[in-house]
């Protein structure tokens, strides 16, 4: 027998059926685990983020479907990993390609059952026609194309970075200026980062309104430039750079569930919060904390580089996640279940009565409060750009067959690679740093033997089963530029 929490669930939902909820899914950017009240009590400056998990449950072990931009995003809109998907690194601002167009995404399955579909926010999932939002079940699009380091700057105003100037021709990474779109046109190039925030906010407040009229539920869709470098804010309020970019990120969160307040959609609104991966530790103190989850073991014997993004140690993908739905699912709720961005695209199939296709593998279950958890979880860990599962966790163990580092803010990468047979195991319940793997005599007997048979199942799975290749093929006339006579392609008011 279910026990009454799950069978009163169950009662709601087949309620909700009859009118599907709103949905609205904030994704930051590099934002660690420890960035955020509800999972750090030193931190007082996020109370809109502690609200929603007060209202909510906040989950402390979720993981972001990898610990890098691109293959994150592509892996929590499809549910599928990035062997699936193809997409296993970042898309640049003159590529051809995009998330394949044999992927589905979340936004298409929920049109397909009537939502108005927007986002609002960062994309960086193909900006060439046929892979732009609007082209991927969206709506509705307001934001940039890719990440907001990836294009130059008229001034450096009130921005801040480390190691690279943004200025256009002191830039040394990029000469094209970074844009910002509405729709499928180019509406502002170089983008005005300082009040990007609240136009991002007004815009979501008109995305709503509009469905409201349409009477239409709504699913948008807001992946944050924050905190991702190169750090902006309106408004200055503490002295410290990156803690003012976190308050207005927060603040930005606070107008988008007041306007649900003010329209009385909370109770009939799923919201989440969430980040892609962990904090970029290379960007020194413009940069969050994945703490306590430090990767201890790679700052020791692993002679140092950062544990954290672009890494499989849990700081790279270990990350804040919350889901508040009042009036359905319980509130002030803390759970320590193993879940993962994967899950929420089934998560939503469940709640909205949309049909995941039955020719392709997905990677996630429906998230606990929904269904109950059945055995012990597993995730694997792809490595960013090639793609090979070097990480595994099984319930409370994370074995490593491969570790490695990114440069750490002193630009440190330590011994870098390093394969490991046998594989490092280490225990998350007593070992949360993950500092001292188990001795070889300590590991379960049958760990390595289970590992191996899931490894296998997940090759045998990709290989006969749906697959889609992505491109990374490159041409610069496609970088998005709104005037070619321009050399930093400035759009003139």
């Amino acid at each position: 027998m279910l026990p009454l929490f799950y069978t009163t669930l169950i009662l709601l939902y087949d309620h909700v059926s009859c009118s599907r909820p709103n949905i609205v899914l904030m994704m930051a950017d590099d934002l660690g685990w420890g960035d955020v009240a509800p999972n750090n009590p030193n931190i007082k400056y996020t109370p809109s983020i502690a609200e929603l998990a007060a209202q909510g449950i906040r989950y402390t072990d979720y993981h972001s479907a990898a610990s890098v931009c691109t293959p994150s995003r592509a892996g929590l809109l499809t549910g599928r990993l990035a062997q699936r998907t193809g997409v296993i690194k970042n898309f640049v601002i003159d590529s051809t390609g995009g998330l394949p167009l044999t992927e589905r995404t979340m936004a298409d399955y929920l049109k397909s059952v009537g939502y108005k579909t927007g986002i609002i926010g960062k994309w960086h999932l193909g900006h060439t026609q046929k892979y732009h939002p609007l082209s991927r079940g969206f709506d509705y699009y307001f934001g940039l194309p890719y990440s907001n380091d990836m294009g130059c700057l008229r001034n450096a105003n009130d921005i801040y970075n480390i190691k690279i100037n943004p200025v256009c021709g002191e830039n040394r990474l990029w000469n094209i200026s970074l844009p910002l779109y509405e729709n499928r046109k180019i509406i502002e190039q170089p983008v005005d980062l300082i009040t990007l925030t609240q136009r991002y906010a007004e815009k979501a407040q008109e995305f709503m309104s509009s469905a409201i009229e349409e009477r239409k539920p709504f699913f948008l869709y807001i992946p944050m430039t924050h905190v991702h470098v190169p750090l902006s804010f309106f408004k200055r309020n503490t002295g410290n750079n990156f803690v003012d970019t976190v308050i207005e990120m927060d603040q930005y969160v606070g107008k988008v569930t007041n306007f649900l307040k003010q329209n009385n959609l909370v109770e009939n609104t799923i919201v989440m919060f969430t980040s892609d991966n962990g904090p970029w530790e290379y960007k020194c103190d413009l940069a969050g904390t994945s703490s306590p989850y430090l990767g201890q073991w790679q700052k020791t014997v692993g002679e140092g580089g950062s544990s954290s993004k672009m890494t499989t140690w849990e700081g790279g993908h270990r990350v804040p996640f919350i889901v508040s739905w009042p009036g359905t699912i319980p509130t002030g709720q803390v759970r320590g279940d193993l879940v993962s961005a994967l899950d929420i695209l089934p998560t939503l199939a469940k709640i909205t009565n949309f049909t995941l296709p039955d020719d392709r593998e997905f990677d996630g279950f429906p998230l606990p409060f929904l269904v109950p958890p059945q055995g012990t979880r597993t995730i694997f860990h792809p490595d960013y750009e090639f793609s090979e599962v070097w990480a595994v966790r099984h319930g409370r163990y994370k074995v490593y067959y491969a570790t490695y580092p990114d440069h750490d803010c002193e630009n440190k990468f330590g011994t870098g690679f390093l394969y490991h047979n046998p594989a490092l195991v280490f225990d998350l319940e007593t070992d949360i740093a993950e500092s001292t793997p188990l001795k070889w005599q300590e590991v379960p007997e049958s760990l390595y033997q289970k590992i191996e048979v899931l490894k296998k199942g997940l090759r045998d799975s990709v290989t006969k089963g749906f697959t889609s290749v992505a491109s990374y093929d490159t041409d610069p006339s496609v970088a998005p530029c709104c005037n070619r006579d321009n050399p930093y392609c400035y759009c003139e008011a």
